[in-house]
């Protein structure tokens, strides 16, 4: 009887023995289990975060960092060369003198502007940024600038499209190639919020007459006989 007593007991620490290993595992395996998955979380909260912080919008105060962020996305062989600086800026500054010719208006119907003109002038793009001088009067600019702005100020060629349009106290105007004018536009209400956009013009421009007949072939067979006849 004290045999099979000594038996019993010690079968039973062996029994306890194996479950406490068992347990001990199970908690281990556990623990490896959570901590994996909350790295995989941590990863992609990390890339779900550097992903929107590649998206933010920028500071819209800034009209630099503004025009910067309307040209994001257009591919640099699509993107006419800006007239250079002399201080070294990426855009001209909009003065008295030049005001008009940008926008249609005069300087003082608004606080400041910058224009991103093409360098070249038979590539019709200009895109101009004002800040109104205060929100309340940014809708009467932009009704202004859309008014008055000269698409074809280049003279020997015409811009594809005109935009205006506004939010808060910025004014947008846009005369340019069709797709670009339309990225440009994107962009900006990307920046301020559809909701928050209003625009006054988007106006295609009439396309060029062209001459009648085969201007391809010989200019001189092309042109009235009495003409070639007098070369």
């Amino acid at each position: 009887m004290k045999k099979l007593a000594i038996t019993l007991t010690a079968l039973t620490l062996a029994l306890a023995l194996a479950a406490c290993g068992s347990t001990a595992g199970s908690s281990s395996s556990t623990a490896t289990s959570g901590a994996a998955s909350s790295s995989a979380s941590s990863s992609a909260s990390s890339s779900t975060s550097s992903e929107s912080s590649s998206t933010a919008a920028v500071d819209t105060s800034d009209l630099t960092s503004l025009m910067d962020a309307l040209f994001s996305g257009i591919a640099e062989d699509q993107m006419p060369m800006l007239m250079p600086q002399e201080d070294g800026s990426k855009y001209a500054p909009i003065t008295e003198e030049n005001s008009e010719y940008n926008t249609g208006v005069a300087l003082s119907a608004y606080k400041e502007g910058i224009c991103a003109e093409a360098a070249i002038s038979a590539q019709a793009h200009s895109v101009c940024l004002l800040k109104a001088n205060s929100a309340d009067e940014a809708a009467q600019l932009a009704e202004d600038v859309a008014a008055n702005a000269n698409p074809n100020k280049w003279i020997c060629v015409g811009a594809e499209r005109t935009i205006v349009a506004y939010s808060g106290d910025t004014v947008l105007l846009a005369m340019s190639f069709n797709d670009l004018a339309q990225t440009v536009l994107d962009n900006f209400t990307a920046q301020f919020g559809a909701e928050n956009v209003t625009v006054v013009k988007d106006e295609a421009s009439a396309d060029m007459a062209m001459p009648e007949g085969d201007m391809t072939s010989d200019p001189v067979a092309a042109m009235p006989e009495d003409a070639s006849g007098a070369l």
